[in-house]
């Protein structure tokens, strides 16, 4: 995960949007949200952004996980799962790639 700084910035609105960054060469895709005007008051205003791998999704589900939260159990389960009947040989009749 890396969080970048933008600087200073008043004419823009907060937004918690991801995108998507293309992947260049041999780095993994990314996916990006920023915090424009992150901060309070009018003097404390500054623009970040954090850029996320699925290595950090993975930490998050399975930090979520740990503590118990449903949603979060229920996909690790589920890529448990899906992880184990492909290692059995199975694959989806649409020959779509799952990763």
């Amino acid at each position: 995960m890396e969080l970048l700084r933008y600087g200073q910035s008043y004419k823009v609105q907060s937004r918690d949007k991801f995108n998507k960054i293309e992947s260049t060469g041999h780095f993994p895709p990314m996916v990006r949200v920023n915090f424009l005007d992150f901060g309070r008051g009018l003097d404390r205003k500054s623009a970040f952004g954090v850029n996320l791998r699925w290595q950090d999704i993975e930490s998050a589900i399975k930090a979520f996980s740990e503590m118990g939260h449903p949603d979060a159990v229920k996909l690790r389960n589920a890529l448990d799962l899906a992880n184990a009947v492909e290692e059995v040989g199975w694959k989806p009749s649409d020959e779509t790639k799952s990763n």
